[in-house]
């Protein structure tokens, strides 16, 4: 063994502060889809892109429309690295690190150099002598959970790293929380990947017979740091000492629904400085294919202007003679250097780096080289310039506004950009105070490597970096594995990878593979330079591609929005909090409900945490892609978005079109403010058809000063494995089948528990069983309102009946126990039920209330909105005389009740008001003179609404409007008033005329009524407070043998006869599949046997079911009981019950 000592000076080097990680690991590989938008993409988390054959690792779009479009991209981290070689027994390899030192001992001849290209790709790579283990990148355990099958996905917590992430040395940080590019828990995309490689397990220039080795961390073995590594155990720690931390982003906005973003921080782990140093990326492309499926007939063209090379198919048809789309691939960010006193961004700065600390407060011009290149860099006016931190170059850290100087920021205190080192500032939901190491409110930007960055500063600042650009650019057609650019020719591939040469169009039609290349410049040891691009695609007219100008406008259009996501660092609006939909099939229909996540918990970081909800798109489709919802297309005839079957949306005066973002001549659509509901129920379907059902939560989009983005939603996610099968699919997503229930089932029913209820508003409330299977068997509920006072007839509280009240219903609630399950109110549902007046009222806008779901139950409410008469609720409840009641015009409103009309053998009742004044006729003007007082009458008015202390019956007091003005009450001429009056003293006055009582016409036709009538005057009136409906929910009956019987009867096969295929049997996309056979048995018991016969009795198959209790169908695949497919004919079906032992027998045709 030789020794291995330094050589050079380390000028700009320093300690890495990172993750002290272990040796990549064979065992660490994890793989996962990018699914969170229109593009799919495979990946594994040794930096390695899609996976040449394998059908599903690329498509786009990601429907039965799609194809695949790349075969692979590698990540490639190349160095030229120089070594002294001191010969002798044992042979000493010094390191040369300094460019003055290099010069010297290479005139000397003295001097080794090393080249180096270090990736993880399917071909094309050195590896050791058993071919096990490949040279270069591997990942990294401890950024994900290593029970888990995938890398670490945002959408996915039980791929995150159980005890938190690693963060500085041997610590963690944030566990159960996502670690974000931004911080804690921060996302910005709809979906997010995030795995860390390293080089150790690279023994290339390590291994006994090479003359020359390097050694990157000296003394520093493969299993020191994990003892349990299961390859290179006790190797030394190879490569050049790399550490690579790689983020993927998609989002789901129809701006950028068609690309995928790759951010890499390239860190130097090592104990030297790499002098020589280029970063890139090689691609296989796949425009069309299908694993080994479609011919090679693939162009590419380079436009250096947006740094994108973009490919095509020649003819535009792919595999199975679908239209090919277009692939562009965008390079975005590229390495600084920050030591070499240039400009090399032309952006008016000169050496930005992303690892300075704060430094002082200078003034608006330090650190500007040239004045108008920032201006216009940077978008900004000279009187933009201000006061800055010398550590954020380009003026975008914003300083928060602690207004009361307390230390903290309030919630109504705007914290800007110092949230802390963690990145969760006041408004957020995840917030739970100021950072403990006092890095929020300090009023400086603050950065800790390893652990987190406040935003628009050094890590998360991209445009902190003086970045030299993208310098190399070669297409191949095919290129044999012994040649560049593949990674086994180190030496070649570095020295193309390095050079400064942009070769943008070749014209050979091929399979093409291209090399992206920036370089070279010094990544000292312990510092991280980065390197991003964007793959995004496109429908564009063949045509223009063919063209000398190889026009694609709408890919450009679409890379001008990747280009302004990057330059936003990776911040683009998010959709709303995702919400979890539930489906239940029924008979005929579908049953959908979801919660309210996205209603209450919605925050846009954009808007600075305001809650941007605006609404839900229900979307349904009978493939696994969504391809029957995609109906909407663009100006160029490329479908851009999917039609919902349901749409509602906050009344907020957020409506129609959201035109204030056009994008390829389409913009989203807002809604038609009809207010938010979480249910639908779908009775547009077929029973044992299968349907998919993807639940969408919406923005408003920001239509802002600075930027316009177009409203964004939920994306809708179905995994599928090779052969179709769903693996997995979000919460937002259900697969159901509508179907029959089962023979003998019964369902949950509603049991109103009469002597609990006790209501005195008229309106209806009537609680409906929707879901059988989320219910509280025997539970008991109880149903309360609440109510809003509009105001009282007489304002003055000591001139005014207990009676005297004008009010409306603003909500209610349901309690099971002592718990209140469900309310509705204007803190609630404001935009649903709830209507606000300009009076500050709150007031039912529908008179049926339909509620949301709670418990497996609805309640559908019909509410009176006002009080109003009910002439067709009021009359005689014993006896017939033609009396004629009415009520006053204005102060019956104050006075809604039930009132009875009690007749009696005598004049035993006395008008017992002691004035005239206030007293009021039908038509609200006083009477007067006209009002007699002190009248005995035959009758008298009960308050039967409501009991007093004494458990009896108030009165409405009686006044005689004499008519005819001769001071006596003749029944033949004068009517009698009924109003509410109140003591006061020794006196008592009239406070309110609610109705008249004529018995003129009674009197005329000598039908007057008799001793013991009884006539109810009713009034239509809102529910009141003390008002209760106490009901139960009767439990399911799973099996009653009586109904099993006669349901028994009912069973049919579906189709029959079979011909051909029918409409239940799923679509197929993979051309090398066979479409499923489906045969549908309905009304059957949740648990029997089936047995199916030929014409002849011979038994083919036999299918024991064990549904659920409600489960009335079952599906049979058509195949023998050996699997084979059966032939025409006629068949004999025998289904017997398990419980009762019920037969039914039948026949069913197939004609194939």
């Amino acid at each position: 063994m030789g020794f291995f000592i330094t050589g050079g000076v380390v000028a700009q080097g320093k300690i890495y502060e990172g993750p002290d990680d272990p040796a990549g690991d064979i065992a660490a590989i994890r793989e996962g889809y990018m699914n969170g938008n229109r593009v799919l993409l495979y990946f594994k988390n040794t930096t390695e892109l899609a996976y040449w054959p394998n059908n599903s690792t690329s498509r786009w779009p990601n429907d039965n429309t799609g194809l695949g479009m790349l075969d692979g991209v590698a990540l490639y981290v190349g160095a030229r690295v120089y070594v002294r070689v001191i010969e002798g027994p044992q042979p000493k390899y010094i390191p040369v690190c300094d460019p003055d030192s290099v010069e010297y001992y290479d005139a000397k001849g003295e001097l080794d150099t090393l080249y180096f290209i270090q990736t993880n790709f399917r071909q094309g790579m050195d590896s050791n002598d058993a071919g096990t283990v490949l040279w270069g990148l591997y990942p990294v355990f401890g950024y994900f959970n290593e029970n888990s099958e995938y890398p670490a996905m945002s959408n996915k917590p039980e791929s995150w790293p159980p005890n938190g992430w690693p963060s500085r040395g041997d610590q963690l940080k944030w566990p159960g929380e996502w670690d974000g590019r931004f911080g804690r828990g921060v996302k910005y995309a709809d979906l997010e990947t995030y795995f860390v490689v390293n080089d150790a397990q690279d023994q290339e220039y390590l291994v006994p017979d090479v003359p020359v080795k390097y050694y990157p961390r000296p003394g520093v073995k493969i299993g020191d740091k994990r003892p349990d590594v299961t390859i290179q155990k006790g190797f030394p720690w190879g490569g050049i000492g790399i550490r690579v931390k790689v983020r993927g982003y998609q989002w789901n906005n129809v701006q950028a629904r068609d690309a995928i973003f790759w951010e890499y921080d390239i860190s130097n782990i090592s104990d030297y400085d790499l002098l020589d140093v280029a970063f890139g990326f090689m691609t296989d492309t796949g425009i069309g294919h299908k694993g080994y499926s479609c011919d090679q007939d693939d162009l590419g063209y380079f436009d250096d202007y947006v740094d994108m090379a973009y490919f095509w198919d020649t003819d535009g048809i792919g595999t199975g003679g679908i239209r090919t789309g277009i692939m562009g691939i965008a390079f975005l960010e590229s390495p600084g250097k920050f030591d070499d006193g240039i400009d090399n961004d032309d952006d008016g700065l000169i050496d930005e780096r992303r690892d300075n600390p704060a430094g002082n407060i200078v003034g608006p011009y330090y650190g500007i080289a040239d004045l108008d290149k920032f201006l216009k860099w940077y978008g900004l006016d000279e009187e933009d310039l201000r006061e800055h931190y010398e550590g954020d170059e380009d003026q975008d850290w914003i300083d928060g506004n602690d207004e009361n100087h307390n230390g903290v920021y309030d919630e109504e205190e705007f914290p800007g950009d110092d949230v802390g080192l963690d990145g969760v500032g006041p408004g957020e939901l995840n917030y739970t105070g100021p950072d403990p190491d006092g890095s929020e409110c300090n009023h400086k930007p603050d950065f800790l490597e390893g652990y987190g960055c406040e935003p628009n500063f050094n890590a998360t600042d991209i445009s902190e970096s003086d970045m030299i650009g993208l310098t190399c650019f070669r297409m191949y057609d095919e290129p044999p594995f012994d040649q560049a650019p593949f990674a086994a020719q180190d030496k070649e591939t570095f020295e193309v990878l390095s050079a400064h040469e942009l070769i943008e169009w070749t014209g050979v039609v091929g399979n093409l593979y291209t090399l992206f290349g920036t370089g070279t410049f010094t990544l000292y040891k312990g510092r991280t330079e980065r390197i991003s691009m964007a793959i995004l695609h496109s429908f564009d007219d063949l045509s223009g591609l063919q063209s000398a100008e190889h026009a694609a406008p709408s890919l450009f259009q679409k890379k001008q929005i990747v280009q302004g996501i990057y330059e936003s660092d990776y911040r683009f609006a998010q959709p709303p909090k995702m919400p979890t939909l539930t489906a239940i099939p029924g008979d005929g229909k579908v049953i959908l409900t979801w919660d309210d996540v996205a209603d209450r918990l919605t925050r846009e970081p954009l808007l600075r945490g305001v809650n941007d909800f605006e609404g839900y798109k229900l979307y349904k489709a009978t493939d696994k892609h969504f391809q029957d919802a995609e109906l909407i297309t663009d100006m160029y005839g490329s479908k851009i978005g999917k039609k919902p079957i349901f749409q509602c949306d906050l009344k907020d005066g957020k409506k129609g079109a959201a035109d204030f973002v056009v994008f390829n001549g389409v913009c989203f659509y807002l809604g038609d403010d009809t207010g938010i509901q979480h249910y639908f129920v779908d009775y547009n379907v077929e029973n044992g058809r299968t349907y998919y059902y993807g639940l969408t939560a919406y923005d408003y989009g920001i239509d802002g000063e600075e930027v316009d983005i177009m409203p964004s939603e939920n994306n809708l996610v179905i995994e599928l494995d090779e052969s179709e099968n769903i693996v997995a699919v979000g919460r937002n997503v259900q697969v159901v089948i509508p179907r029959k229930s089962a023979a003998g089932y019964v369902s949950p029913s509603i049991d109103i528990i009469e002597e609990k209820t006790s209501l005195v508003g008229t309106g209806e409330i009537i609680p409906e069983v929707l879901n059988d299977e989320l219910v509280d068997p025997d539970a008991e509920y109880v149903v309360k309102f609440l109510i809003d006072t509009l105001g009282y007839l007489k304002p003055v509280e000591a001139f005014r009946s207990k009676y005297d009240l004008s009010y409306v219903n603003y909500g209610y609630y349901v309690k099971k126990g002592d718990s209140v399950i469900y309310k509705e109110s204007p803190e609630k549902f404001f935009s649903n039920n709830i209507q606000y007046s300009s009076a500050g009222k709150y007031y039912y806008l529908n008179k049926e209330v339909v509620s949301d779901p709670f418990d497996g139950l609805q309640l559908r409410i019909r509410s009176v909105l006002e009080p109003e008469f009910d002439f067709e609720r009021t009359g005689w409840i014993k006896g017939s005389a033609p009396i004629v009641v009415m009520p006053s015009m204005e102060e019956s409103r104050y006075y809604p009740w039930t009132y009875d009309i009690v007749f009696t053998g005598d004049d035993s009742y006395v008008s017992k008001v002691s004035a005239t004044r206030g007293i009021k006729n039908l038509e609200g003007k006083e009477i007067n003179e006209k009002a007699l007082l002190g009248q005995k009458l035959n009758f008298y008015v009960l308050i039967t609404s409501f009991k007093n202390e004494e458990g009896l019956y108030d009165t409405l007091d009686l006044v005689v409007y004499d008519l005819n003005g001769d001071s006596v009450y003749s029944v033949e001429d004068d009517v009698v008033l009924a109003g509410h009056t109140i003591a006061f003293g020794s006196n008592v006055y009239w406070v309110g005329t609610v109705f008249s009582i004529d018995l003129r016409e009674a009197y005329k036709q000598g039908k007057m009524p008799v001793n013991g009538d009884i006539y109810r005057v009713e009034f239509k009136r809102p529910f009141i407070e003390a008002d209760s409906l106490v009901f139960r929910v009767k439990p399911a009956v799973n099996v009653d043998k009586n109904k099993l019987k006669n349901d028994m009867e009912n069973i049919k096969v579906v189709p029959n006869p079979y011909i051909a295929t029918n409409e239940m049997e799923p679509a197929v996309y993979n051309p090398f599949l066979n479409q499923p056979r489906r045969l549908m048995f309905t009304n059957i018991p949740a648990n029997c046997v089936i047995k199916i016969f030929t014409s002849s009795g011979v038994l083919i198959d036999e299918i024991n079911v064990e549904n659920e209790p409600s489960n009335g169908i079952v599906h049979w695949d058509m195949l023998t009981r050996e699997g084979l497919e059966i032939a025409s004919g006629v068949y004999i079906y025998y289904v017997r019950s398990k419980v009762t032992g019920e037969v039914k027998m039948g026949k069913f045709a197939v004609v194939k």
